[in-house]
């Protein structure tokens, strides 16, 4: 007994990305194997009991589709029976017969379908049956689709049988009131593809193809059905398919009739070209109502087709505009042309490389959370490759992506400098880039995934935040830039991978360090002058100790003359105290003549003086 086991290959999920765990592993269920009661026909009649509609699921949207393909039919096939008898004749009549009544079963399904179609109530889907069920029986469409699924076509059958004359398929007219699922299929198409301005084009044409194809139709079903053959038919109306001895002309195959009716049916909608007079009043009433009809369609086509056109070339327009104002600007203020060709030429690459919008213009209307999903699942490849970020923790990670700005230098351009203060850190996303001495010769070469400028970011090293290398680009050069400040904004939520950075920009600083470089004639000479410095220095110590000695004993007698010239004073001012004390002896001796009862006083005084 041969066993044949089948099995299927899932596709592992990205270790990167489960780390981060956006909440994807929700939407993945296991698939456990069916017990032996659920085996058979108790499985389907437990799935069709309990299956539900997901509006926004592809499920859901390829149902929609097989509708719109039966709507569609009805709308362009029903039309033209009526008009042209020969569509319901031989072989004709056979096929239009199990189309019909394939459409009618994909109505009658949709139906019923339509009591399983969930909806969002408080931002869940809602799965009960019986919500979903009264919900669909309030609604408009309830009662649209229960006339749509009305048995026309057992009607018309019926009506086949009982007469051997043409019954034109007017009963299943019916099937128009379907056409809202036609226009939901189109809605959803149209947020669905990734061409929307060439899905609105198309749909436009459709509906205008659509709108004529029945025009021509109600042409020819009133030339042929309306007019009389045996009354003078004007030349308004479709021309005689009998010529004037009985037989057939030109006009009499069916093809004929459709061409020269969506002919007849375009140049009045249109209005372009000469076109026969109307003869009768219905003629005239009928033309008037076809030119208004006409006019509002040529009004809506050449309006829709005008902004289909400018939204083509809203993003060259822009872009375009960007850099005919900068070439004034640069003819203004007499720019040399190699700088204007190098701006021309990188403005050129940006268009080249579709990077003609900022990608926070395109997110900022989604929330944080998908803002960082989203970029980075457009950036994946590259962050990947960024050793830097394997061991950061997930939410640091999402607020990093959300700061990364994308900039593009051109070939030749320095990104950084030796000793310039570091302010970001760049991520190469694609380009080449060379690490470069002072002298320029390159010491090492970043790809796709490098990383540089942590080391001055994180002030790492005995340089502090000064950039320790040259980095130039050698083509054009796709780079994310994170500044300073987002990056410490960024540490702040998330202090301990402060020390995860440093401890990677430590290793990467030291491996740098012990890398070996080959010696250039300009290091040697360095190094020569590196050695030579160490006598140099002795002897300008020792001549600075010799300066000092001599200044100090020039000092020395500056203070000597200075200290006798203030002996001088001093004894100057006590010859002068000395006079002025006998002077005043003398004065109390007169004093003490001509006044005796004062002596006391005086005395006092005197020696309250000295």
């Amino acid at each position: 007994m041969l066993r044949t086991t089948f099995s299927i290959d899932h596709n592992e999920p990205d270790e990167f990305l489960q780390r981060l765990n956006f909440g994807a592993a929700a939407d993945i269920k296991e698939n456990k194997p069916l017990s032996t009661k659920d085996k058979g026909w108790n499985c389907l009649i437990n799935f069709f009991c309990h299956f539900v509609f997901d509006p926004f699921s592809d499920i859901y949207y390829y149902w929609l589709s097989i509708i719109s393909l039966a709507v569609l039919y009805n709308f362009i096939i029903i039309p033209a029976r009526v008009a042209f008898n020969e569509l319901e004749q031989g072989d004709f009549f056979t096929t239009w017969m199990v189309i019909d009544i394939l459409a009618d079963v994909l109505y009658v399904l949709d139906f019923f379908a339509s009591f399983r179609i969930g909806f969002l109530e408080r931002g869940l889907l809602v799965t009960d049956t019986a919500q979903l069920s009264k919900k669909y029986m309030k609604s408009m469409a309830f009662y649209i689709d229960i006339f749509s699924i009305l048995p026309t076509q057992i009607i018309y059958a019926f009506a086949l049988s009982h007469t051997t004359k043409f019954v034109p398929p007017l009963i299943r007219l019916s099937k128009f009131f379907k056409f809202h699922r036609l226009v939901a299929w189109n809605d959803r198409t149209e947020c669905r593809t990734s061409v929307p301005t060439l899905w609105r084009v198309v749909t436009l044409f459709t509906i205008m193809l659509m709108v004529m194809h029945w025009n021509a139709c109600l042409y020819y079903f009133v030339s042929t059905t309306v007019i009389s053959p045996k009354e003078n038919r004007s030349s308004f109306i479709y021309p005689p398919e009998i010529d004037d001895e009985g037989n057939p002309n030109k006009f009499a195959s069916t093809a004929m009739k459709y061409a020269v009716s969506l002919y007849w049916s375009t140049q009045t909608m249109t209005t372009i070209g000469e076109m026969e007079q109307p003869e009768e009043l219905w003629e005239y009433v009928y033309m008037t109502i076809i030119f208004l009809i006409g006019v509002m369609i040529f009004a809506s086509v050449v309006g829709s087709i005008g902004n289909i056109i400018t939204n083509l070339r809203a993003n060259r327009s822009v872009f375009q505009d960007r850099l005919d104002h900068l070439k004034e600007y640069m003819g203004y203020r007499n720019v040399g042309k190699d700088l204007q060709n190098r701006i021309i030429r990188w403005f050129d690459y940006l268009w080249a490389q579709n990077h003609t919008f900022e990608e926070e213009d395109v997110l900022k209307y989604l929330p944080d959370k998908l803002q960082a999903e989203m970029a980075i699942h457009v950036h994946l490849a590259t962050l990947k490759q960024v050793e830097l970020f394997q061991n950061c923790e997930s939410g640091f990670l999402i607020a990093l992506v959300l700061k990364l700005k994308h900039q593009v230098y051109s070939p030749g351009d320095y990104v950084c400098r030796k000793g310039d203060i570091g302010r970001e850190m760049f991520i190469v996303k694609q380009g080449m880039l060379q690490v470069t001495a002072d002298d320029g010769r390159a010491l090492a070469t970043l790809s796709d995934g490098s990383y540089f400028g942590e080391i001055s970011l994180l002030n790492v090293g005995k340089n502090g935040n000064r950039r320790t290398a040259n980095v130039r680009s050698v083509g054009y050069s796709d780079l994310f830039c994170l500044r300073k400040e987002d990056l410490l904004h960024a540490l702040n939520d998330y202090p301990e991978m402060r020390e995860v950075l440093k401890e990677a920009a430590r290793k990467k600083l030291n491996l740098n360090n012990q890398s070996p470089r080959p010696e250039t004639p300009e290091a040697a000479r360095q190094k020569l002058a590196r050695d030579a410095k160490p006598q140099q220095d002795e002897e300008n110590t020792e001549n600075e100790r010799r300066i000092s000695f001599t200044n100090s004993v020039e000092l020395a007698d500056t203070l000597g003359k200075r200290l006798e010239d203030l002996e001088k004073l001093v004894l100057t001012l006590a010859q002068e105290i000395k006079t002025t004390n006998k002077s005043v002896v003398s004065l109390q001796k007169q004093l003490t003549k001509v006044y005796p009862n004062s002596k006391d006083s005086s005395s006092s005084s005197s020696d309250s003086d000295s």
